[in-house]
């Protein structure tokens, strides 16, 4: 998966890594937060890594990404419209 801004590189890696794992299981639609959970859990508990930090706001890009970047798994996250889309600030 391509770089997401802001979001740290090996983040991007393993939010890919897993979601393909995922759909490799055969899940057709999953939890893009529960990902970003796991990836704590890898850098914390796995990696022991106790001052690793994520945030919640880096979801919505990540799985925006990965979906545009695998067309073969239309819906696999839920997705809603962000505050830019179709959205006029002016009304």
């Amino acid at each position: 998966m391509k770089g997401v801004p802001g979001v740290p590189r090996d983040v991007v890696v393993l939010f890919d890594h897993f979601a393909h794992q995922l759909a490799r299981a055969g899940f057709t639609r999953y939890s893009a937060r529960a990902i970003l959970h796991r990836i704590r859990w890898h850098h914390h508990v796995e990696r022991g890594n106790r001052t690793f930090k994520c945030n919640n706001l880096w979801t919505p890009a990540m799985a925006r990404a990965w979906l545009a970047e695998n067309p073969q798994y239309p819906g696999f996250f839920e997705t809603r419209a962000s505050r830019g889309e179709g959205h006029d600030d002016n009304e």
